[in-house]
């Protein structure tokens, strides 16, 4: 929800979702344009969810971007590995972490 906050007033739409099953059921069902993904989420860890995404034909387009305060090496490993476009370490400073996830969406 704190993503959501410091986002609309961006101009971004923001969906959330509380677990790993419910993320996958919504980009599977949804029209997204980047994916923001909890490396920690309490059923599916993030790095399955994002394989998940990236072998599903409707979402293995759609950019993924982890956040984590996860330590940054580690996180890097995780985010190739799961094929990832790339993360988010936290915490983060909103202007540099606006002109990222503007970067990613190429807005």
């Amino acid at each position: 929800m704190m993503l959501k906050f410091r986002l609309e007033p961006e101009g971004f739409s923001v969906d959330t979702a509380e677990d790993g099953k419910e993320g996958i059921d919504k980009a599977k069902s949804g029209d997204y344009q980047l994916i923001l993904l909890d490396y920690n989420l309490p059923d599916i860890n993030g790095p399955e969810v994002c394989r998940v995404l990236k072998e599903n034909e409707n979402t293995k387009g759609i950019p993924i971007v982890f956040m984590s305060a996860e330590e940054e090496n580690k996180i890097a490993e995780v985010t190739k590995e799961a094929s990832a476009e790339g993360y988010v370490a936290m915490p983060f400073k909103e202007p540099e972490f606006l002109e990222k996830i503007r970067g990613f969406i190429g807005r």
